[in-house]
């Protein structure tokens, strides 16, 4: 891609965040009906979607990590706080015990920038699995069965956007997008140090990002959709629970 044009996908990736329109806030157009902003992007307003019309955005003059976790909390994302490796293992070994389970879907310690980060888990009795799929033959259906019936997925996060509550995920090696994708609950470790203000400020000081690796997606809280006459379904595209470990 030559610079122009990342140039060009950066300012109207930009551009459609901030005006489209999120679970908890509204663009400068918002009203009762559907619009298409500045980007060329048709969207909904937010008084359309149950549950969303009085909810108030996060105060600007908060520190990023306020303003993140009050973004995230605003859309039922839950947060997370963790000094130390041992106390994030700790966190995902309690919610794994909630949900049943003693196996996680995982992305690699390096991945994850978290050395130790496995054995962590391991000593706490968990098992990290493996995301490996074949990609034909008669092996792929029961290991697609076998990987989707996991409730946990752990991942780390190449950044967080303090105003939407967004966690930003590169796939690649070691990175499964299952992990994210594929299970009823995702974790996803955010070291505080990758906390920015916003997708722009993102795009123009990361933009390594981009060809990072094979995907790169902003997750904002569980998986919701109105698509079905503007009745709000949660964990329909994804995971209906979003957790979020801050630090360390």
């Amino acid at each position: 891609m030559i610079d122009a044009n990342r140039r060009r996908m950066r300012e109207v990736i930009g551009r459609a965040v901030r005006t489209g329109l999120f679970p908890g806030g509204a663009g400068p157009h918002a009203h009762g009906h559907a619009h298409t902003n500045d980007a060329g992007v048709d969207t909904l307003p937010t008084a359309a979607i149950p549950g969303t019309a009085s909810t108030a955005p996060p105060a600007a003059g908060l520190p990023r990590r306020e303003r993140f976790r009050a973004a995230l909390e605003a859309i039922a994302g839950v947060v997370h706080e963790a000094s130390s490796i041992d106390q994030a293992a700790s966190i995902v070994a309690g919610l794994a015990e909630r949900l049943g389970t003693r196996a996680i879907l995982s992305w690699t310690d390096e991945a994850m920038a978290l050395p130790g980060m496995t054995a962590a888990l391991q000593a706490r009795g968990l098992s990290v699995v493996d995301p490996d799929v074949p990609q034909r033959g008669d092996a792929r259906p029961p290991r697609l069965a076998e990987l989707a019936a996991l409730p946990l997925g752990l991942t780390g996060a190449d950044a967080g956007l303090a105003e939407t509550g967004s966690v930003v995920l590169a796939s690649g090696p070691g990175r499964s997008r299952m992990a994210s994708l594929l299970v009823p609950v995702h974790v996803a470790v955010l070291r505080v140090d990758r906390l920015v203000d916003s997708i722009s400020t993102l795009l123009a000081t990361r933009g390594d990002l981009v060809a990072a690796g094979s995907n790169l997606v902003a997750i904002t809280g569980p998986s919701r959709t109105a698509d079905i006459e503007l009745s709000l379904t949660i964990g329909v595209h994804g995971p209906g629970k979003v957790a979020v470990i801050l630090g360390p």
